[in-house]
């Protein structure tokens, strides 16, 4: 059809003689032959259509290269994404099971972290209580040795007298002997009564358990001896178990010392590998939903991919079928017309041609009035394509030159229409870049915030923990300070209740004699005049006894008064020392369980910073990686925005100018088509 119609256009333009027109640029000897013009048009389209066949091709191979690359690499990206789907879901499983496992033994280890303070905290007040006891009783059965062994030493002498047998019985009361769960019911009897009479009695046969003035050969001598075994078996016993009780509560200590450190130490690494796993976590969750999302949007890319190589394909094939349809028609035409019987054939029709050409004259007016139209719109709009169309419309026929106005018309109307939303796009991608950039950027600034702040925290957090350390460590120096110090002051005091003691066994004993030697004083002469003599010895007046000058008892009673002031100074001091040991040791108790408590308390709190801290460093981390997420948004949107003013901007500023150059374009397209229409 297309060859049809140039073959008589160009045949009616040579009979117009307008071959200057076409610019086709034939020589003289064609002139004369005016067929060589349709050879040389459909020479020249051939050489087109081959052109665009080459065009194709190459555009065919590109696109085939695009889709073999791009499909291998969103197939390979597709099939990683669902293996790395499936591990970060297996490892998040995995992760919630040790969060879980974890949370629970930190719960238990601060259970038996806290039941293993709570231990050491009892035992050690135990320990307390049992070396109070302890001393006490030690402190009690030296007394009560020292007692015994004084009243043997006594009582072993052969000529004691009663008054020293009143101070023995004297001292064993005050030694509590018979409080001491040593003796059995019979021996503590016989004791009872020995020192209940020994007060009042008026001879040796008068008291229990003394068998003649012979005192060692008494049953008081021999349960005394085996009192002071008792007694000495007894403090040995004490002693040993003493010592004992202290080891095993070093031991103990020791062992819950260990116990209470490696609880701390399992604590903070729980809290550490909880951070640590959470961070994972985190991190895994963030990249599950972002590899889904790229998951999403390859499978979209291949999908349409796949369709728009498909859709190519048919089209190149389409194109291909066409242009060599095209080629082979022109070739056709070609070998037909370019020979010497046709050029013949046409010299002889030529004479008919010109007549008939004037036939065609107001056709060829209303071709020239319609190009010059389009040549004057296309000098206007430098539009190629409206010169190129005012060519066709001298050369073409009606029909076709209108088909084509047509379809430029249509052409121009939807690259009006293309260019409107291009416009339209361009303007609300760039608005919503400008949105998302403004959002990316407040985000970046609370992110850089949050970062600091957690920074802060963390540091805080870490001058805290230290200062707490530093207290605890304080607090056993201090418990360490008190106990020696508790230690010394335990053993003055045994010294000083010692001293005490043996000091008032003597005054006591020195006060009793001297009250029993002015007692004897007082009785009278006749007693001593029966000490002096044997029964039956004559007596007279000259052996009378006589006092010497001065008097023989003066300061006696003041002497006795001093021993018994002496005497109740040493009891109050005694006194005073019992009591200031029970304030020490029982303010010692005190300050060693609140230090304890203290202790517990901050070792607790150390823990919960500690846990503060594992959740701060893993929060510091998130915000980190959200602030580089955030980052590199910001550079992709800042490189989508160079990319939207790269494609936009042209647009944008010439919008109207290009417009308005369109419009004038479509106009004058339909003011030819109206002419060429009119010419009918």
């Amino acid at each position: 059809m297309r060859v049809a119609v140039l073959f008589a256009s160009v045949w009616q333009l040579a009979a117009v003689k307008t071959q200057d027109a076409l610019g086709l640029g034939l020589d003289s000897e064609t002139e004369a032959r005016p067929i060589m013009k349709i050879v040389k048009l459909l020479q020249y389209m051939n050489k087109q259509l081959n052109a665009d066949l080459q065009d194709d091709k190459e555009v065919h191979e590109l696109m085939t290269c695009f889709c073999d690359t791009n499909e291998k690499e969103k197939t390979k990206a597709i099939d990683d994404g669902n293996i790395k789907i499936e591990q970060l879901k297996s490892f998040l499983g995995e992760a919630a099971g040790k969060l879980a496992e974890m949370k629970v033994k930190r719960q238990d280890t601060k259970k038996e972290l806290a039941s293993d303070q709570k231990g050491l905290g009892d035992a050690t007040a135990i320990r307390m209580k049992e070396n109070k006891a302890f001393q006490k009783d030690e402190a009690d059965t030296i007394v009560a040795i020292k007692a015994s062994k004084d009243s043997i030493t006594v009582l072993s002498k052969h000529n004691t007298g009663l008054v020293e047998i009143r101070a023995v019985a004297s001292q064993l009361q005050k030694a509590r002997v018979l409080q001491m769960g040593i003796l059995d019911n019979v021996k503590k009897a016989a004791l009872n009564d020995f020192l209940k009479d020994a007060q009042g009695a008026t001879s040796f046969l008068a008291i229990p358990g003394m068998k003649s003035y012979g005192s060692q050969s008494g049953q008081i001598f021999g349960i005394l001896n085996q009192m002071l075994e008792d007694f000495e078996d007894h403090l040995n016993e004490i002693q040993v178990g003493e010592r004992r009780a202290v080891s095993d509560f070093k031991a103990l200590k020791s062992a819950k010392e260990d116990q209470i450190s490696d609880g701390k130490k399992d604590v903070i690494d729980l809290d550490k590998r909880l951070g640590t796993t959470g961070e994972k976590q985190a991190q895994a969750v963030k990249d599950l939903k972002d590899t889904k999302e790229q998951l999403a949007n390859d499978t979209t890319f291949l999908g349409n991919l796949q369709k728009k190589c498909k859709e190519h394909n048919e089209d190149y094939d389409t194109r291909v079928k066409d242009r060599m349809t095209e080629i082979t028609a022109v070739e056709s035409a070609i070998g037909t017309l370019n020979s010497e019987e046709v050029f013949k054939l046409f010299d002889k029709t030529m004479t008919f041609l010109q007549i008939s050409s004037t036939e065609s004259e107001s056709m060829q007016m209303t071709r020239q009035s319609a190009a010059s139209t389009l040549e004057r719109a296309a000098a206007l709009t430098d539009s190629p394509i409206l010169a190129l169309l005012a060519g066709r419309v001298r050369l073409d026929a009606f029909t076709e030159v209108k088909k084509a106005i047509s379809g430029m018309v249509d052409e121009l109307t939807k690259q009006q229409k293309d260019e409107v939303d291009h416009k339209n796009w361009c303007v609300k991608e760039l608005n919503d870049n400008s949105k998302d950039t403004k959002a990316a950027e407040d985000k970046k600034g609370t992110l850089e915030t949050k970062r600091d702040d957690l920074k802060k925290s963390i540091s805080t957090t870490n001058g805290d923990m230290k200062t707490l350390k530093g207290e605890v460590a304080e607090l056993k120096n201090q418990m360490k300070r008190a106990s020696e110090t508790r230690e010394a002051a335990n053993d003055d005091y045994q010294q000083t209740i010692t001293d005490q003691r043996m000091t008032q066994m003597v005054l006591n004993k020195a006060m009793n004699t001297m009250k029993e030697v002015y007692a004897l004083l007082q009785n009278g002469r006749s007693h001593s005049l029966r000490r002096l003599h044997a029964p039956g010895a004559p007596v007279s007046v000259g052996d009378a006894p006589k006092f010497k000058k001065g008097g023989q008892n003066a300061g006696g009673a003041a002497v006795v008064k001093m021993l018994e002031e002496v005497l109740a100074d040493s009891k109050k001091a005694e006194a005073d020392a019992i009591k200031a040991e029970q304030d020490s040791q029982s303010g010692y108790e005190t300050f060693m369980l609140d230090s304890n408590k203290a202790i517990t308390k901050k070792s607790e709190q150390l823990m919960t910073a500690s846990g503060n801290r594992a959740t701060s460093e893993e929060d510091f981390n998130m915000a980190k990686k959200d602030l580089a997420a955030t980052n590199k948004k910001l550079s992709n949107l800042a490189d989508e925005d160079d990319d939207l003013h790269a494609s936009c901007d042209f647009i944008t500023k010439n919008f109207k100018t290009r417009q308005d150059a369109r419009q004038a374009e479509t106009d004058a397209l339909k003011e030819a088509m109206s002419i060429l229409s009119g010419s009918k």
